[in-house]
C-alpha cells in the first residue's frame, strides 16, 4: 500500500503554515486539524497510513464552510497530489 507524504512531521506541519498563509486559523495535534476563518469551517483528519484525507465540512456554516473546503483541497493536493481526499458534510459539529 502507498503512504502519503503526510507521515513525515514536515509536510504537516507545512499543510499548517499554508492553511495560515490563506488566512486560516488551524489547531492541530498529530494528523486532526481544527480550521476557523470567522468561525469554524472544517475538520481535516490526515490517514497517511492509508494514503487518504478525511476533509469535514462543518454543517451549521455551510457557505463559509464549502468555500474554505475547496482552497483546503487546494492546498492538501499542492503538497501530495496522490493522496485521496474524501469531503464529507460533518452533522456533529
Amino acid at each position: 500500500m502507498i503512504k502519503s507524504s503526510f507521515t513525515r512531521l514536515e509536510n504537516r506541519i507545512l499543510l499548517k503554515n499554508r492553511l495560515y498563509e490563506k488566512g486560516f486559523s488551524v489547531r492541530f495535534h498529530s494528523y486532526e486539524y481544527y480550521v476557523i476563518r470567522n468561525k469554524f469551517v472544517s475538520i481535516i483528519l490526515l490517514e497517511p497510513n492509508f494514503n487518504r484525507v478525511l476533509i469535514y465540512k462543518i454543517s451549521w456554516n455551510p457557505i463559509e464552510s464549502e468555500i474554505a473546503v475547496k482552497e483546503i483541497y487546494s492546498i492538501i493536493k499542492k503538497i501530495d497530489p496522490f493522496v485521496k481526499i474524501i469531503v464529507e458534510e460533518n452533522k456533529e459539529y
